[in-house]
């Protein structure tokens, strides 16, 4: 890749960085909800007498499968999100790598002009 393709790759990467951020605030607010659920349904049964028997009950609809997907969907998506900020540095980092390059160049060529006049 060349020096001047590095922005536009850095800004659809930070664009690709952005929308796995918002799936994961939507998958969230999805897990939260259904965790609200849970709570005010623990919360509003009058057979649960003590708080081991409501962590039971917490525990046991944690397990549903509606639950379960939801919150493996935002482990996923969580994963991909790192894995967007990993290439979004990498690419930053070869960058300015290039940059440094090209400066290493520039100074090289500058001294061979000096020594040469």
């Amino acid at each position: 890749m060349k020096l001047l393709d590095y922005p536009a790759a850095i800004a659809e990467q930070q664009r690709k960085l952005l929308r796995a951020e918002q799936h994961v605030r939507r998958l969230q607010d999805v897990v939260n909800h259904l965790t609200a659920e849970i709570d005010t349904a623990i919360a509003f049964d009058t057979d649960l007498k003590n708080d081991a028997q409501r962590k039971a009950k917490r525990i046991e609809l944690m397990k549903s499968a509606e639950y379960r997907k939801a919150l493996a969907n935002l482990q996923i998506t969580q994963d991909q999100r790192a894995e967007t900020e990993i290439d979004l540095t990498l690419l930053r980092n070869q960058f300015s790598a290039l940059k440094l390059e090209m400066r290493e160049a520039i100074a090289t060529h500058e001294l061979q002009m000096l020594d040469a006049a």
